[in-house]
């Protein structure tokens, strides 16, 4: 199933390229990457030496979880930023392979774990792998990149005239002790 390793400098411009392919040229670029690694808040799937996948996780604290999520907090949560496993490479189970390694090891700190898909003429980009994990819905967000997308911060591979995706809100109830 592949090799997971710590998100390193050495494996910068393969994520970035798989960034952009899935999400849009800089949706993701060099700082936040960079930043990731500074803050070992990333994981690789290597395959023969090879970057096939990645997944960035975070701390999000009280005071953030009103603007990211739309919900009040009252404890620092994890959150699943980024699921990407390269095209050629997807639904073969790689996606599953870091969703568990980034469960495991959130669940040492936390109690629950957030995420936001992106959804797209119905279609929730995650919705199977969150399904998988028992994720559930817990918010809908109209047009939470519309700023950035309208904006051109990053070039969006779905965008038509205007923004068109919206987001998501799940989260993952751990049973801790």
């Amino acid at each position: 199933m592949g090799i997971i390793e710590t998100l390193s400098t050495k494996h910068l411009d393969t994520c970035i390229s798989i960034s952009n392919d899935l999400f849009g040229i800089n949706y993701h670029d060099k700082v936040y990457f960079k930043t990731t690694i500074e803050q070992k808040q990333g994981i690789v799937l290597m395959l023969d030496s090879k970057v096939v996948g990645f997944l960035i996780f975070k701390v999000i604290s009280p005071e953030c979880g009103a603007k990211i999520y739309g919900i009040n907090l009252n404890k620092s949560v994890g959150h699943i930023d980024s699921v990407c496993v390269a095209t050629s490479f997807q639904r073969k189970g790689y996606g599953s392979h870091l969703m568990r390694k980034a469960i495991s090891i959130l669940e040492r700190k936390f109690s629950s774990i957030y995420t936001v898909a992106w959804e797209y003429n119905g279609v929730v980009n995650l919705e199977k792998i969150l399904d998988k994990y028992k994720f559930i819905r817990v918010n809908y967000l109209d047009y939470t990149w519309k700023e950035k997308c309208e904006n051109n911060v990053f070039n969006c591979p779905v965008k038509e005239n205007i923004c068109i995706c919206s987001g998501i809100v799940y989260k993952l109830n751990l049973n801790k002790n």
